[in-house]
């Protein structure tokens, strides 16, 4: 099998591979990124399933198989996985996870001795919220979470997911015990 891959692959396919790799992250990575990648794998591939997945996995491993002992090969598949391996890995998770939250911040802001929160939102796709809230809307949200865990309590297998978090859930218990004291 190792011979078979490295005979099959070739410096067009290379080149092409390469090329696309340059072309795709060029622009923002989107939800849409990681099957375009996926798809011009197996373009550059001739449609060959088996030589797409040992690229797909070189290219998101960043670890090139023994298999391709062509040195001019080997050295674009090194520049291909330095530049790309971790642009592919963010793709991937952006496809997998987009919406999800990747980081939280607010802002403590007043005027006139009116206090409220200047809070962003950013998620994994990079799509950012910004939004004012004052007290009471901070205490709404904070409601509506809880809430929701305590559903999640309910749900089958809820439970078990949310005793993962029993050591966060005691901070938030202390700290809001120290609001009301």
């Amino acid at each position: 099998m190792p011979e078979q891959l490295n005979t099959s692959l070739d410096d067009r396919m290379l080149m092409l591979f390469e090329g696309n790799m340059r072309r795709i992250f060029a622009m923002k990575i989107s939800r849409s990124t990681f099957r375009e990648l996926q798809n011009v794998i197996l373009s550059c591939t001739n449609q060959d399933k088996e030589l797409a997945n040992v690229l797909f996995e070189t290219l998101m491993t960043g670890q090139i198989k023994e298999s391709f002992t062509n040195s001019k090969h080997r050295a674009i598949l090194e520049e291909v996985i330095k530049n790309f391996t971790i642009p592919a890995r963010l793709a991937k998770e952006v496809f997998e996870r987009g919406e999800f939250i990747n980081i939280i911040t607010s802002d403590l802001v007043s005027q006139q001795e009116e206090y409220a929160f200047l809070n962003r939102i950013r998620r994994i796709d990079g799509d950012e919220f910004i939004f004012l809230s004052d007290p009471q809307n901070t205490l709404h949200l904070l409601q509506h979470f809880v809430g929701r865990l305590h559903e999640l309590k309910q749900a089958d297998k809820g439970a078990e997911q949310l005793a993962k978090f029993n050591k966060e859930l005691i901070v938030l218990k202390e700290r809001l015990k120290q609001l009301v004291d």
